[in-house]
């Protein structure tokens, strides 16, 4: 927490008590203090950082299991694509790159093609008689 951020805090709190001159003593009264906040902060920081680790991890699991998945052709494509990335090598990528290269992203977006075409074709027929869709179904 710099010091711009405290007085950034202070600022926030101080306009918030501003707004009702009123009740600003009930407003201070809720308010927390730039301690509380901070260790505030710090808990959302530190579950935020387990998470994506968790993610992360989740991510490098699928996409190795898709990895092995595939021929060992495919596995050699995956391989040298992926010693030639020059950028950084994460599990996004790696997932990525799994993904496009085994075929599985244009099977899935073929699938997905499949199971919206009723509602594409529901819609062109809507807007072809002249009848309006609806804002909320």
């Amino acid at each position: 927490m710099t010091a711009r951020r405290q007085s950034a805090f202070a600022r926030r709190q101080e306009k918030e008590r501003a707004r009702y001159p009123l009740f600003s003593d009930e407003i201070a009264a809720q308010q927390i203090d730039l301690t509380t906040e901070q260790e505030r902060r710090q808990v959302r920081r530190d579950r935020f950082e387990v998470e994506m680790r968790a993610f992360h991890a989740r991510v490098w699991r699928e996409a190795r299991a898709l990895y092995f998945r595939q021929s060992s052709d495919v596995r050699a494509q995956i391989y040298q694509a992926w010693n030639v990335w020059t950028g950084p090598r994460t599990a996004l990528y790696f997932s990525s790159l799994v993904d496009v290269r085994s075929g599985e992203q244009s099977r899935r977006l073929a699938r997905i093609e499949v199971e919206q075409r009723p509602y594409l074709e529901a819609a062109r027929a809507r807007l072809r008689s002249g009848t309006t869709l609806p804002l909320f179904a």
